[in-house]
């Protein structure tokens, strides 16, 4: 009984788990939204981007701070290098003003053995600096943290791409799936029909014309389901690919026909007032890229200013002519601090060409930012006016389907009643399907200009 009840354990646990993983699979768009976000690689490059930016603004300002060096050396001298003086110094220097040996040229130079070094010898020195005024760290720190600023937006860039492209994958996909249920449903009632008339045609009440023709009919909607069904397959496929979502791994998207339609229902004018150009990335990303290019233009006029830098050196020495005996002579100290000064004079020019260049692509960004308002003003009433468009264009196609349903019920029952003709059902079979596939494409195509309608607002994702 025991093992019984452990048994009975595990098969819930495995079936709980089952269960779980089944829910867990079912994703609304912002779970499909946020689960891309996590896991696909553009943004995780822009992710690691950003902390790049941030390690390159440490490392700026790291390089501002104190400087501290070791530097330890072990020397041993094979030959050391000779000194060379003239006969007359070397003559005072050596022999206290003696004459100089027989054959040594009194105008010439003479080599004798190093005076001063001795063969071995160890060193240890710490050195040190630290900037006091320069003016290209100032602008240098200034610009990294513009570069972070500027892969922080990049990242959000990375993030409006993304949403755009699986919102548009999500609802192709839902399209496709109510296109499969309506199919179904088109292939089950013309299939009754069909089975009908062949009863009636056995009887001899109907021609095998008739029958033929509907079962024309109910071909053509097997093999519009088929193409559909492999539609399916590929947005679903398509959708898992752009969320880096496991290909093996079943997804299922929540969502009806209903609510996107709903969705569009809640469309609203935009203001009639100035567009805030900020709320676009791309034009925030181009202000950005103007500030780094100033910052470029201040660095180069900085490279003429005086630069101060103050530095340090502590230190340790001892010699010995014998290298094995070095470590046992005794080591002494020295030391001394100090500051340098730079101060460019003249560069050939060089600073002025490039202060020149700088100015330049300053300009040149200013350019593309009055490009960038006349392309998002284009776009902005492009996108107003295809939104608009479709939208009505869902309401024709509404009332078509609706008229389309109509057609078809009152065909039925006239043909039901003897008055009716099975060509007439047949008509009526391939216009309400029409209908449905028009509907659909208005509906989706609606979606679509929304999304890009609000892409060009800046309205589809914010941070």
């Amino acid at each position: 009984m025991k093992k019984l009840s452990i048994l009975s354990l595990l098969v819930a646990m495995i079936f709980y788990h089952g269960a779980q993983a089944q829910q867990d699979s079912v994703f609304t768009l912002d779970e499909c939204i946020n689960y891309a976000f996590t896991n696909q690689a553009d943004v995780k490059n822009a992710s690691l981007d950003q902390q790049i930016s941030k390690n390159k603004v440490n490392e700026t300002r790291a390089y501002g701070l104190p400087q501290i060096n070791f530097e330890g050396s072990s020397m041993y001298n094979v030959a050391l290098q000779p000194m060379f003086m003239t006969n007359e110094t070397a003559n005072q220097f050596i022999n206290g003003g003696a004459p100089l040996p027989p054959g040594v040229d009194p105008n010439g130079t003479r080599v004798i053995p190093n005076l001063f070094q001795l063969k071995a010898s160890n060193t240890a020195t710490l050195n040190a600096s630290q900037i006091i005024f320069d003016g290209s760290y100032l602008v240098g720190l200034k610009a990294s943290k513009t570069y972070n600023e500027l892969a922080t937006k990049s990242m959000t860039q990375t993030k409006i791409e993304t949403t755009d492209k699986i919102t548009k994958g999500f609802y192709l996909v839902l399209i496709n799936e109510q296109r499969m249920k309506l199919l179904d449903a088109n292939i089950a009632r013309i299939d009754t029909s069909l089975k009908q008339l062949k009863e009636v045609n056995k009887s001899g009440f109907a021609e095998g014309l008739d029958v033929n023709r509907l079962e024309v009919t109910s071909n053509n909607l097997k093999t519009d389901r088929l193409n559909v069904q492999n539609q399916l397959i590929l947005t679903y496929a398509l959708l898992k690919y752009q969320m880096s979502y496991p290909v093996n791994q079943e997804l299922k998207l929540s969502g009806t026909l209903d609510e996107l339609v709903a969705r569009l229902n809640t469309v609203s004018n935009p203001s009639t007032g100035a567009f805030d150009y900020n709320t676009r990335i791309e034009y925030s990303l181009l202000k950005t890229q103007k500030r780094l290019e100033e910052l470029n233009y201040k660095n180069t006029r900085a490279l003429s200013y005086p630069k101060l830098v103050a530095f340090g050196t502590a230190g340790i020495i001892n010699m010995n002519n014998d290298y094995m005996k070095l470590y046992s002579t005794k080591y002494y100290g020295y030391g001394f601090v100090g500051a340098k000064l730079t101060v460019p004079i003249f560069t050939g020019g060089n600073h002025y060409y490039q202060q020149q260049g700088a100015k330049l692509k300053v300009k040149k960004v200013e350019n593309n930012m009055e490009l960038m308002e006349d392309a998002i003003d284009l776009q902005v009433q492009q996108t107003k006016i295809i939104l608009d468009n479709n939208l009505e264009n869902i309401k024709s196609q509404k009332r078509n389907l609706e008229l389309a349903e109509q057609v078809i019920k009152q065909t039925k029952i006239k043909y039901d009643e003897g008055v009716g003709s099975n060509l007439e059902v047949v008509d009526a079979e391939n216009s309400f399907k029409n209908a449905q596939t028009n509907y659909y494409d208005a509906v989706y195509n609606a979606l679509v200009s929304l999304i890009d309608y609000q892409k060009a607002t800046g309205s589809l994702f914010t941070e």
